[in-house]
């Protein structure tokens, strides 16, 4: 038995690297994890990656249509939260000269704006006692 059995985790950017690795491990110790990415290529072969006990919803968390898309899935599967790992972020390496009006609101979007609201919007689907 893990020490997960039975409990539902959301990993946004669960697509690659540390939210993939993360979503496998939440797996393997019993959860049902939902993983979010932009590319539903993607989204696709993590989901198989994971296996059993993992549901793919196509997302990017700076877009509020999205996370409300997310969240929606877990209740229609009447589920609630136990743990959410707000993982989705990036950035790009650039001098202080080259950042763009685009390139700062992309970043901020993500990193800041899509945490902000990943977080708010998973609030009436926590389970007491969940890890954020």
């Amino acid at each position: 038995m893990g020490q997960l059995d039975g409990k539902t985790a959301i990993v946004t950017g669960g697509t690659t690297g540390i939210g993939l690795a993360t979503a496998q491990r939440f797996a393997a110790e019993g959860a049902h994890v939902y993983i979010t990415g932009r590319r539903q290529d993607v989204l696709d072969a993590a989901v198989a990656k994971i296996g059993h006990g993992a549901t793919g919803v196509r997302g990017d968390v700076a877009d509020l249509a999205d996370l409300d898309r997310l969240y929606a899935t877990v209740s229609n599967d009447d589920r609630r939260i136990d743990v959410l790992y707000a993982n989705a972020g990036g950035g790009e390496f650039s001098t202080l000269e080259q950042v763009t009006e685009k390139h700062f609101d992309e970043t901020f979007g993500g990193n800041t704006k899509g945490v902000l609201f990943t977080v708010q919007k998973a609030l009436p689907l926590l389970n007491e006692g969940a890890s954020v």
